[in-house]
């Protein structure tokens, strides 16, 4: 990999409880889509800084030991007073997953490191405050001083009730990110009927924006940039589950720029429909190992 400076990753961490169909409860796991990109990024060997909060408690302690434990470097150990944040994945009979919340996100104000591959931003850390205000001041100082962004909406209607509101801001947010990734469940939510086509166009309209991906599930992914659009399938897998299907995405997608070296503005922009496919294809197949695994359980890059 050609870049050794980190990716500095932004936002919650949390324990997911996750509930079977019948009510049962299966597992209780680190979680919470920065968390968990993170560790994605790290067990695919890329330097990996995470920015984050959780109480010190039982499940704070799960939250460390298991960004700590893949390789993830810990920004002042993001241990606050509140109690560590929990999200209960209640599955469906299609092993899809809703979710409810009990939330604390408040980080510390913190200052830019020096050299950065890239910084990654998204989900809750970006919409629930106080700690989404921290959070946009740090990017547009990144984004002011060159640093690649990254984001993924990860929209949660739980908590982004209102989807004008939501549209509104993700396409804030859109602007200060070099690359811009949701599934299509977020681009129905934010933009009803709209279609994916037309959301890919509307965040390439953005003065920043090079790459806008829009996950389809078992549909495949569609990959865009102002010359080409092209649609990966996915990959044939037998699901355990889809949590963290879209977390594992993202990682795959951070990792695999950096690994062809275009994480970059202008290397973006002269990305060729070739490059698109190859990335695409990358990102679905770590996506698809983790749905083959109970939880968000990342694969390291050996298991490719």
């Amino acid at each position: 990999m050609s870049a050794q400076a980190p990716v500095l990753v932004a936002g919650e961490s949390l324990v997911d409880v996750v509930i079977a169909p019948d009510g049962t409860e299966i597992d209780t796991r680190p979680g919470g889509a920065p968390l968990n990109i993170a560790v994605g990024l790290a067990r695919l060997d890329v330097p990996t800084w995470l920015l984050t909060t959780f109480g010190d408690d039982e499940h704070g302690a799960l939250v460390a030991d298991h960004a700590t434990g893949s390789g993830v470097r810990l920004i002042h150990e993001g241990r606050v007073t509140e109690p560590t944040s929990v999200a209960r994945a209640l599955l469906d009979e299609t092993h899809q997953a809703t979710y409810e919340f009990d939330l604390h996100w408040d980080p510390p104000p913190v200052e830019l490191p020096n050299t950065l591959a890239a910084i990654h931003v998204g989900s809750l850390g970006t919409v629930v405050s106080p700690g989404a205000e921290t959070l946009r001041a740090l990017v547009e100082r990144a984004s002011a001083a060159g640093v690649p962004v990254t984001y993924d909406p990860n929209v949660r209607p739980a908590i982004s009730t209102d989807p004008a509101a939501a549209w509104h801001g993700v396409r804030r947010w859109a602007e200060l990110a070099d690359v811009v990734k949701m599934s299509d469940d977020d681009a129905e939510y934010l933009r009803p009927g709209a279609g994916v086509d037309s959301m890919l166009d509307a965040v390439l309209a953005g003065h920043r924006t090079s790459l806008a991906v829009v996950t389809l599930g078992a549909a495949g992914t569609v990959l865009a940039t102002e010359e080409h659009r092209v649609r990966v399938p996915a990959p044939r897998v037998e699901i355990v589950d889809t949590v963290g299907a879209g977390d594992s995405f993202m990682s795959g997608l951070i990792a695999a720029l950096l690994d062809r070296d275009l994480l970059d503005r202008d290397r973006l922009h002269a990305v060729n429909g070739a490059e698109l496919s190859e990335i695409g294809a990358w990102a679905a197949h770590v996506a698809a190992l983790t749905c083959s695994r109970r939880g968000a359980d990342p694969p390291r890059r050996a298991d490719l």
